[in-house]
């Protein structure tokens, strides 16, 4: 594989994670999770971080989307899974807009519940191809196998923060004690 087919391997794999062969696309979207429990770990909470990310793997994936074809042969094969991190960490994007809501860890203490809820959301939204993320995946090329998943994220984004803002999740938070 030349080099420039290894760099989109890695990219449109999210460092091999999509290489997993059972469920490749919910490996992507655990891998895009473990990391943002990695930077909320290490305190990079801002606003405007899991955006930031998304929209620079967005640019990657278009980046290098017209190798899809050569490097897996196939259009949408399930190694591809950086548009499932795209749309992950959209999903997730809501969690320190949240934040204060639930004191300085966030959702009443804890952000263990809200990564496995968004992590949860999005893998429905995107499996189940509801409310036109199936027209968008029928989009051409790079641009079909990206979109669809950010439409996923966008729906488990709202979902969630509409769960955090009516002090749902606060109080299944309580519930579940994390």
């Amino acid at each position: 594989m030349s080099g420039s087919n290894q760099l989109a391997w890695l990219v449109l794999t999210f460092a091999g994670s999509g290489a997993s062969p059972k469920a490749p696309g919910t490996m992507g979207s655990l891998a895009a999770t473990v990391v943002v429990a990695l930077l909320w770990g290490v305190g990079m909470r801002d606003p405007w971080l899991l955006p930031a990310l998304a929209f620079s793997m967005a640019l990657a994936h278009l980046a290098v989307g017209d190798r899809i074809v050569t490097v897996f042969g196939e259009h949408d094969p399930g190694a591809v899974v950086s548009d499932e991190v795209v749309g992950q960490w959209l999903a997730l994007a809501v969690i320190p807009l949240s934040a204060p809501l639930g004191g300085p860890d966030g959702f009443a203490g804890g952000i263990v519940l809200p990564l496995l809820l968004g992590f949860a959301l999005f893998r429905v939204f995107d499996i189940a191809k509801v409310l036109g993320v199936a027209r968008l995946e029928r989009l051409p090329g790079k641009w079909g196998v990206l979109l669809d998943d950010v439409l996923a994220g966008l729906y488990a984004a709202l979902v969630l923060g509409a769960l955090a803002f009516t002090g749902v999740l606060a109080t299944l938070q309580g519930w579940v004690g994390f």
